[in-house]
């Protein structure tokens, strides 16, 4: 009898002991996880402002984007980074393209809520959101603004 009692108290002992030592664990990844939560708002602030003081546009796009390819092939027929010169920022892939985008939005007084792409900063400082105002902008720009009608619109509506 006193050797069933021992095993049942050291099997409860036991027991205590792996739960403990799962709660300690699993407060441990806790951690990890609020430090890497932290991480992103930390990076936000050591985005250079340099991003804000451009000579050329800057095109954020989403790799698959159907929208943004729209925008991407329309430029590589109209020879638009040739003729004007272009930045292209890839967002959906690259965590530093996607910090920066939001704080160029921000600085046009975005929220972060009506963030989209395609997304194209200008170096009169203004934000556009959307195919039409793009291709408006960059027809503009390149002189193209006879084309720029010409082109089917709905392809380019969003």
């Amino acid at each position: 009898m006193k050797k069933k009692q021992a095993i049942l108290t050291s099997a409860i002992i036991l027991i205590i002991i792996g739960l403990i030592s799962l709660v300690i664990l699993g407060s441990k990844n806790k951690k990890v996880d609020t430090e890497v939560v932290q991480k992103p708002a930390e990076s936000l602030s050591s985005v250079s402002s340099s991003s804000l003081n451009t000579e050329v546009p800057i095109f954020f796009y989403g790799n698959t984007c159907p929208h943004c390819a729209d925008v991407e092939e329309w430029m590589k027929e109209n020879k638009i980074e040739e003729k004007i010169g272009l930045v292209k920022k890839e967002v959906y892939d690259n965590r530093a393209n996607s910090l920066e985008l939001v704080k160029v939005a921000e600085s046009c007084g975005l929220s972060t809520n009506s963030i989209g792409v395609p997304f194209l900063y200008t170096p009169e400082g203004k934000c556009l959101i959307g195919t039409p105002d793009i291709v408006g902008y960059l027809s503009d720009k390149a002189g193209l603004s006879g084309n720029a009608e010409s082109i089917g619109t709905e392809k380019f509506e969003q």
